[in-house]
């Protein structure tokens, strides 16, 4: 293992928006190569940004229980320097305001070797369906996030 950090949002939190980031208040795994003052990557417990300092191969993985104060679609995905990732939508439909939803994905992204990227995970304001030939786009509701776990692990120390 090259370096890796873990935050946890345990407690139930509502997203001030539709397009909210989703804070950390909890950091329970950091090896010293993922510390704030020397380390690969910069995060403060309380903090939506995961900041990654150095170039390099990284695998984020990223799950929750999802849920919404209305019922329909809710969707997160994970942005790096305000871009949505490719690869990392997840939505969902909630039936019943309250009905809880596990999500999640893993991903590897390269970060160049004298290059920064800032990461968050993102709530999302619309959903489309193209499944019908013609896109379908609707509103998501402001998401309940609990149970959340991202974890940030570099892969290599060299970008390929």
């Amino acid at each position: 293992m090259n370096g890796v950090i873990q935050a946890v949002q345990e407690t139930e939190r509502a997203l001030t928006s539709n397009t909210a980031s989703l804070p950390f208040d909890l950091v329970d795994l950091r090896t010293r190569s993922a510390m704030n003052c020397c380390g690969f990557i910069n995060h403060n417990q309380g903090s939506a940004l995961f900041s990654i300092l150095e170039g390099g191969v990284y695998e984020i993985t990223f799950n929750a229980n999802i849920t919404s104060a209305t019922a329909g679609n809710v969707a997160l995905a994970l942005f790096a320097d305000g871009t949505q990732v490719a690869g990392t939508e997840m939505d969902t439909t909630i039936a019943t305001a309250g009905d809880w939803e596990n999500i999640g994905f893993d991903k590897k992204i390269r970060v160049c070797c004298k290059g920064t990227v800032n990461l968050s995970i993102n709530s999302l304001p619309t959903t489309t369906f193209s499944g019908t030939g013609t896109p379908v786009v609707t509103d998501t509701q402001i998401p309940i996030v609990k149970n959340s776990n991202i974890n940030v692990e570099r892969l290599s120390w060299w970008t390929i």
